[in-house]
């Protein structure tokens, strides 16, 4: 379920993309079926695109600031109406969460729009004004990168639709058979070892470089991931770097993993490169990645709970959902990574948390946390080599061994695998 944090984040994106659109107004009660069928087609679009989507009703249109809605059109939005109507025009079946929000005083309402669980969404009746088709009846709709919801016309993207529906099916079968597909993981040699340690400094170097003298002063999340046997130019070009990057992107939380701001992005020697420092009303957000050509990727951000406001002075915190997600989001995005650029290789997975001593773990109303959990060690690495036939049938259950080690070294000895699976599983259907 979509929290106040996430539709924070949300209205500090002020762009739309594929994932995410903006509404200024609407009144479900009164609104023609007309008007309906139009937030419908989003639905239906977003429904079919990875990750799936968020609405986001209360942002002006001409600079996207969140203005709220009117008492009556915020009171009018109701969750089983709009789920029954919806049912008129999907197939199969097709539900949204609709959550309200007041956020700084402003009326907000964002529908959470989860991707098709294993069949793409099919609109199954027509809905017209008259003068021109809404809603076509057989249509299948897809967002598309300008923000816009379109039927799909191009055989290239149904195949890109009916490959993500194939893999949706299959990674249940990939559970059932990786016994038989693991392989043995490769030794990393002392030349790789060298190359490798040198991508990744240089990209720790560029991050900080990048991004404003307090990201040094705050704890952040860390992320180095690399492929052996190790190929200097395993992508044989920048631009097919840039391609893989945004087909991969995780975007289930209304914000991307990876985040790239267009004009903070560019090409080096080695690969692509990109940061984003923004601020304002709603979140500060500091990042930074550089993707290389031998398939090494690195990535740094702050923690949001240190710009939240939600910690009091002097105490340092951190979601222990907040691990659960981000952890399996960067595994999500390896699993989808790889399997383009290596798919026969070893895969080398590093997350570390810095700032961490005396920092506790902590609930921020995502959930109920039995005990107290403080870190003592300064920072917090998990390393973990696996093929990349074992990421691809079985990146959440790897996912749960990196959070397991990290909530071990904040001290939480006995955490469940049950509560690790049901986060995930939450998350990857956009249930929070």
């Amino acid at each position: 379920m979509l929290t106040e944090r996430d539709v924070r984040e949300l209205l500090a994106a002020k762009t739309e993309n594929k994932n995410l659109d903006y509404k200024q107004s609407m009144n479900w009660r009164t609104a023609t079926a007309q008007d309906k069928g139009g937030i419908v087609k989003d639905v239906l679009a977003m429904a079919n695109t990875q990750d799936g989507g968020r609405l986001v009703f209360g942002v002006r249109d001409e600079d996207f600031e969140a203005i709220g809605l009117a008492d009556d059109e915020f009171r009018a939005f109701d969750a089983t109406q709009f789920n029954d109507f919806l049912s008129r025009y999907t197939d199969p079946p097709f539900g949204c969460g609709l959550h309200k929000f007041v956020i700084d005083g402003l009326p907000i309402v964002a529908i959470e729009v989860p991707e098709f669980i294993d069949v793409p969404i099919i609109c199954k009746a027509d809905l017209n004004d008259g003068n021109r088709l809404i809603l076509r009846r057989g249509a299948t709709y897809i967002r598309t990168e300008r923000a816009a919801s379109e039927v799909i016309s191009s055989s290239e993207t149904m195949r890109d639709l009916m490959n993500r529906a194939v893999v949706r099916r299959g990674d249940q079968i990939l559970k059932m058979v990786e016994r038989l597909i693991k392989g043995k993981p490769l030794n990393i040699d002392d030349e790789s070892a060298i190359l490798i340690r040198e991508e990744v400094e240089e990209a720790d170097r560029f991050i900080l470089a990048s991004l404003p003298d307090e990201f040094r002063q705050s704890g952040h999340w860390e992320v180095a991931f690399y492929v052996l046997p190790y190929i200097r130019e395993r992508v044989p070009n920048f631009g097919l770097i840039s391609q893989n990057l945004s087909e991969c992107q995780v975007s289930l939380r209304g914000w991307y993993f990876p985040h790239f701001e267009p004009q903070n992005t560019s090409n080096f020697a080695g690969g692509v490169q990109s940061y984003t420092a923004t601020g304002g009303l709603f979140r500060r957000h500091l990042e930074g990645y550089r993707a290389y050509q031998s398939g090494a990727f690195v990535w740094k951000s702050e923690y949001w709970e240190d710009t939240s406001g939600q910690v009091a002075d002097g105490q340092k915190a951190l979601s222990f959902v907040g691990v659960i997600l981000e952890i399996t989001e960067f595994f999500l995005f390896a699993k989808r990574y790889y399997d383009r650029i290596a798919p026969d290789s070893t895969v080398h997975l590093s997350v570390r948390l810095t700032d961490t001593q005396n920092r506790s773990l902590a609930q921020f109303g995502e959930g109920w946390l039995h005990g107290d959990y403080v870190c003592r060690e300064p920072q917090v690495q998990v390393d973990i080599d696996c093929t990349a036939a074992e990421l691809a049938a079985s990146y959440d259950e790897i996912a749960r061994r990196a959070i397991r080690r990290v909530y071990e070294l904040f001290n939480w000895n006995d955490s469940r695998d049950e509560l690790m699976s049901q986060w995930q599983e939450r998350l990857v259907n956009r249930r929070i």
